[in-house]
């Protein structure tokens, strides 16, 4: 089956597309096929954009200073201290020092032409991206696969990585990301359909009804997070106590 068929299949959450990965000899290869494609079209576009802004230098002040009256405005919304509300004030005084540190650092003279050297940069952008969304796939794969087994999965760690693979496909809308309004509504809809692609191709590999399918995709993270919350809440408690005993 042609790459192109196996994205679309993916995408339309074809269960038959899923077993044929799940047997097929060379669905790894394939899937990391689809990844490659996801990511190079991704890293392409993105960073075609990254490097039309930065060749403008007063369009990268205004967009991090955006990003920085933004953060000062839901800083301002948390302050509760007198104390918090003057560190606010005085970094909204601070602001147009701070634009003029941001254009200082753009124009500071480097080894290469500007020009080369943003190209080299977008470049190495494009050819990191399916590198990123490949690590990101097989940690989310190996939990899932342990998961999964556990449970009473019966699938390979083969056909569970060729299949796995599949959920990267949705991300192929991140290459819109660029566009302000649509960046965060795209990045969930690509994370949420991948998960759901996931969860079916867990399903299929390891013949798990779709409860458990489910539970093996969200077990290890929803640990994960459970306790990175108990974490911070005990670093909390000791600041707490050390902040009282001095």
């Amino acid at each position: 089956m042609p790459v192109i068929d196996t994205f679309n299949g993916a995408l339309t959450l074809n269960q038959r597309v899923f077993t044929e990965m799940r047997d097929a000899p060379d669905g790894v290869r394939r899937g990391f096929l689809i990844i490659l494609m996801v990511g190079l079209l991704v890293g392409a576009v993105q960073s075609a954009s990254a490097l039309i802004n930065a060749t403008d230098p007063e369009r990268v002040v205004q967009e991090v200073m955006l990003n920085y009256r933004q953060s000062l405005e839901q800083q301002q919304a948390a302050a509760n201290t007198p104390g918090q509300r003057e560190v606010v004030r005085l970094l909204q005084e601070s602001e147009d020092e701070i634009a003029q540190m941001v254009r200082d650092m753009i124009t500071i003279p480097t080894a290469l032409p500007r020009l080369v050297a943003l190209v080299l940069q977008a470049i190495g952008q494009t050819v990191s991206t399916p590198l990123t969304y490949l690590s990101g796939m097989l940690l989310a794969v190996t939990f899932t696969h342990l998961a999964a087994r556990q449970l009473g999965g019966q699938g390979g760690i083969r056909a569970m990585v060729a299949v796995g693979s599949l959920s990267v496909a949705p991300h192929a809308l991140d290459a819109l990301t660029f566009i302000p309004v649509l960046s965060f509504p795209l990045s969930v809809i690509a994370w949420g359909w991948g998960l759901i692609i996931l969860i079916s191709g867990t399903a299929v590999v390891h013949r798990l009804d779709s409860g458990k399918a489910t539970l093996a995709v969200l077990l290890y993270p929803s640990l994960l997070i459970v306790l990175g919350i108990l974490l911070s809440c005990v670093l909390g408690l000791l600041f707490v106590a050390l902040a009282t005993s001095v």
